[in-house]
């Protein structure tokens, strides 16, 4: 397993059912407490479900802040960044920890990196293509085990059947595994829910 920490500097107040299902997704893929979640408020913090609390380390601190209290600095991290100049590859394994800023899923993409790249973390992006958070991180973790970017299969923007005769087009790249979308247990009922509760609104 690797022994690289993914720190996800998160960037709005509460957790949404998306975030959370990214979340546990991201603890699932990278293993026990190798996942970090800062920044997170007194209220934000008592939203995170179990599964969370006992499998990823979340703090109300800083992503600085908690590199510094384990006894590291800025050298030691590699920031994921979709402006950076160069593209992340297995040579970058050299970094302890991979910071990624806010969500990377926003469509269309806001740019909550720049909060980060001001503070002097080396960067490096992943493609041209907007991926969604769990995504990142799964392909960052390929590369940093050693797999360059571009031997990973992906598909952008693919259409996800909800139902018979109800499909949804994703904005986003995506892993292929099996010939599919590789997406988090529960994604398609989440996606099916949130899509209901759209149409109700119209």
């Amino acid at each position: 397993m690797s022994a690289f920490k993914f720190i996800i500097e998160h960037m709005e107040e509460g957790l949404t059912d998306w975030v959370k299902l990214e979340y546990s997704n991201m603890i699932k893929q990278v293993g026990h407490k190798n996942l970090i979640l800062t920044s997170l408020t007194p209220s934000t913090l008592a939203q995170c479900p179990p599964n969370i609390q006992d499998g990823a380390v979340c703090t109300s601190l800083s992503a600085v802040e908690y590199v510094t209290s384990q006894g590291k600095g800025i050298a030691n991290v590699l920031l994921l960044d979709p402006s950076a100049s160069k593209q992340m590859d297995p040579s970058d394994s050299v970094f302890e920890f991979l910071l990624f800023g806010g969500i990377l899923g926003d469509d269309p993409p806001r740019d909550r990196t720049k909060e980060l790249r001001v503070l002097g973390f080396e960067g490096r992006h992943l493609g041209p293509i907007q991926m969604t958070t769990d995504t990142a991180v799964m392909v960052a973790k390929r590369i940093v085990d050693g797999k360059r970017l571009q031997d990973i299969e992906f598909v952008d923007k693919p259409e996800l059947q909800l139902r018979k005769g109800e499909s949804v087009e994703m904005p986003f790249r995506y892993i292929v595994e099996n010939g599919q979308p590789l997406v988090p247990a529960g994604f398609l009922d989440l996606l099916r829910k949130t899509n209901d509760q759209a149409l109700d609104f119209n």
